[in-house]
């Protein structure tokens, strides 16, 4: 039989940096269940956002090569960006694609939204699939980032991960969902009903 696991309570919660819309920061005081108190346990408020494994009709995946300034590297990317206040996650997934690479899709399928860091909290990753994707614009994104599409082939995004070009973990884990069947299934199943 499972464990009858609880959880937190949050006592107090005090602002420390307001950034918004990209960045709050909190400190909370923290109950645990079996009593003891956290008087300083740090949360991040992050805005949310699309992250699309876009696949063109002839089965190519819309990659983009770029810098991020995270990891402080160029890595690969897939399309994608933050959620406007209130927006649906799959409608700001089908704006980012369509803004970023000027494709459309023609089937989505949604892969969930996953939190980004379990205990400090910070964004949720909102992950879709796009199948039968055409180019009917040019992009028009305003991204800081300077960025260069690739059109690539399953097998090219393989080697270029086991070259360790993803540097982002969100990307990554899109890419392992997509490419590995069972999960697929699963997700499939569950947002079935």
């Amino acid at each position: 039989m499972p464990k009858d696991l609880k959880p937190w309570r949050v006592a107090a919660s005090r602002d420390l940096l307001d950034a918004s819309p990209f960045l709050k920061v909190r400190v909370e005081s923290i109950e645990l269940p079996d009593g003891r108190r956290i008087d300083d346990y740090y949360q991040l408020e992050m805005p949310s956002f699309a992250c699309i494994f876009a696949e063109t009709e002839d089965g190519r995946v819309i990659t983009y090569r770029q810098y991020r300034h995270g990891p402080r590297c160029i890595t690969l990317a897939f399309p994608g960006g933050h959620l406007d206040p209130g927006e649906d996650p799959l409608e700001a997934a089908k704006r980012e694609l369509l803004e970023e690479t000027g494709y459309e899709g023609a089937a989505w399928q949604d892969l969930g939204g996953y939190m980004v860091n379990s205990n400090q909290g910070g964004a949720v990753s909102h992950m879709f699939r796009a199948t039968g994707c055409r180019k009917v614009a040019e992009p028009d994104a305003d991204d800081l980032e300077e960025s260069e599409i690739l059109l690539l082939t399953r097998a090219e995004l393989t080697a270029a991960a086991g070259r360790g070009e993803f540097a982002l973990l969100t990307q990554i884990a899109l890419f392992a969902m997509v490419t590995n069947q069972d999960l697929v299934r699963s997700f499939a199943a569950g947002n079935a009903g």
